[in-house]
């Protein structure tokens, strides 16, 4: 079996070739052929990024879509250079996130501070957005690479500005207020509750705050946060939105350590941050470490629940029995699993066949930051 530096070498090379340009699950409507196959509807626009997304072969090519660098894709990889420029003592891993970096904060889409967005229009069963709007997704992992590299490395005065400043944007596009309660949106006008969206944007504020000590942040950090505490169901889980009651793997990983990142805000969380994770390790992985989707539906095997779920046992390493090695289980599936021989890592696995299509920013990019953490953590522990 492949160890873990082994398979990060394969993956950054695979990824270094490619400058980390890449596909997505998602891009279909960034084909010029989009306006027509969708007549210009919503479910149009829904059917043909589902039908892109779920072919047996790649159709992207056919239609005109093109591999694209994607700015969650380029802050999921500056964070995997960050950690392994200390793992490895890596001079050209300092060096190319220090470069990503640079191109991630030239590349910010808003208006207001720092944020970002995806390079394709969205439709989804909630909303539609055009490309290069600002999310709390995107922005929350771009503004977490700063982070890194800011704990990490410590070269530039630029880092932890450009996570205030992502914080800025958080603020004042994102924050929904209306007296009784307070969370952030997945996207600026949108009303929809989405919880893994408001805890990690809830996630970059605690951090933040952590390295300059702004109570304010805090204080909106806080109140947002208890919006997203309270819809946590008897079992543990939490929904995925408001008024939308599925629990999948990743997105309830995104919540949980998104959570332990938090807890400097309130330590009194733990208990609900415990049980949560009680239901996670429970219900959604096999004995092998392979996560479910659903807790009731193991297909179709994913890889970004792997490279989530190996982070968001790495979250709890300081106080979760087990945790590292339940993380190393899970990279053990997943590079066994997952990996492809010319190191990119394969999207699905289904009953009877495997989607293998590089999709930098689900896949690939996901398990190089995933396993570079796990490195400098096993780096760390002297093992």
């Amino acid at each position: 079996m492949m160890g873990t530096e082994a398979a990060v070498d394969r993956i950054r090379a695979w990824g270094e070739a490619r400058d980390w340009r890449g596909y997505d699950p998602y891009d279909a409507l960034s084909s010029p052929l989009a306006p027509l196959l969708t007549l210009g509807t919503d479910i149009g626009r829904r059917v043909l990024t589902q039908a892109v997304k779920s072919a047996p072969v790649n159709l992207r090519p056919a239609l005109g879509i093109r591999p694209e660098w994607n700015a969650k894709a380029v802050a999921l990889v500056a964070s995997a250079y960050a950690r392994l420029s200390v793992a490895r003592e890596d001079d050209d891993a300092r060096r190319r996130a220090t470069l990503l970096l640079e191109q991630l904060i030239d590349g910010s889409t808003a208006t207001i501070g720092l944020g970002w967005g995806y390079p394709f229009d969205v439709q989804t069963r909630f909303f539609g957005y055009r490309r290069g709007t600002p999310n709390a997704i995107t922005t929350s992992f771009a503004a977490h690479a700063l982070l890194d590299a800011h704990e990490l490395i410590g070269t530039s005065a630029a880092w932890l500005d450009g996570a205030l400043r992502a914080c800025f944007f958080l603020r004042r596009s994102l924050l929904f207020e209306d007296g009784e309660r307070s969370y952030f949106r997945y996207v600026p006008d949108e009303r929809e509750l989405v919880h893994n969206a408001n805890v990690l944007a809830c996630s970059v504020l605690a951090r933040t705050t952590s390295f300059v000590g702004r109570s304010d942040l805090d204080r909106i950090a806080r109140r947002a946060l208890t919006s997203s505490l309270r819809a946590q169901s008897p079992d543990g889980s939490w929904p995925y939105s408001e008024s939308r009651g599925w629990v999948d793997n990743f997105h309830t990983g995104y919540v949980l350590e998104s959570l332990a990142a938090c807890e400097r805000l309130e330590p009194s969380i733990r208990s609900q941050v415990e049980h949560g994770f009680d239901f996670w390790e429970r219900t959604l992985f096999l004995p092998d470490g392979t996560p479910k989707y659903y807790a009731d539906k193991v297909f179709p095997v994913d890889a970004h629940n792997f490279a989530q779920a190996i982070e968001t046992w790495l979250a709890a390493a300081s106080w979760r029995p087990r945790a590292v090695e339940l993380a190393e289980r899970c990279a053990r599936a997943l590079v066994g699993q997952m990996l492809t021989r010319d190191g990119h890592v394969a999207f699905q696995r289904r009953r009877l066949w495997a989607n293998t299509v590089p999709f930098v920013r689900w896949t690939t990019a996901p398990a190089f930051r995933a396993l570079a953490r796990l490195e400098l953590e096993t780096q760390r522990r002297g093992v």
